[in-house]
């Protein structure tokens, strides 16, 4: 297990031709990858790929990016949100395919599930998930002033829409208006 610190370096030797750096970085990311990927895959997606499959495309793409410069990573929680964000994307790519007309998976004949396999697993968010949501919120946001993200902020701290008016110095149809705004956004995605 490479320490935060030697990610950073493992980093900067693939980037001068290191092999052995692809695979320590491979190594010490690849089964936290998988897990993750596997959660955006469908039960579904099982028999065509797995989340081992996605993490070898989301390795190709860091090494061949990172190479060529095209990284700039300064922390190892930058460099574990930067493959967290590629594999997800990476894995709902694959279910976008996978679901694409021709080739739509829910035409095939379901496997039997036992039991066991049929409720989806409780998990606790993680880092990735913290990923996830930042590029939600990213998305919600884009093209809006400042003023919509302090709101944002202020409700998911769970003020209410007069306190946000109080505490950010607007009148409250400012605020109803911006809420209003950010929901609509939010069912479009």
């Amino acid at each position: 297990m490479l320490d935060p610190n030697s990610l950073l370096d493992v980093v900067q030797r693939h980037r001068q031709g290191d092999p052995e750096a692809a695979r320590l970085l491979f190594a010490h990311y690849a089964q936290r990858l998988s897990r993750l990927a596997d959660r955006y895959l469908s039960q579904k997606l099982a028999g065509r790929v797995e989340g081992e499959d996605v993490v070898q495309s989301v390795f190709r793409t860091f090494f061949r990016r990172t190479a060529a410069g095209e990284f700039q990573i300064d922390s190892s929680a930058q460099l574990w949100q930067l493959l967290a964000r590629i594999t997800v994307r990476k894995a709902q790519a694959q279910g976008r395919y996978h679901t694409a007309a021709a080739r739509d998976i829910s035409a095939e004949e379901p496997a039997a599930l036992d039991d066991a396999n049929q409720e989806p697993a409780a998990h606790e968010p993680g880092p990735e998930d913290a990923v996830i949501l930042m590029d939600h919120i990213e998305a919600l946001l884009k093209g809006l002033p400042t003023r919509y993200c302090q709101i944002l902020e202020l409700r998911l701290q769970g003020y209410s829409a007069p306190d946000i008016a109080a505490r950010l110095g607007v009148a409250r149809r400012t605020v109803y208006r911006a809420l209003e705004l950010l929901g609509q956004r939010l069912a479009k995605m």
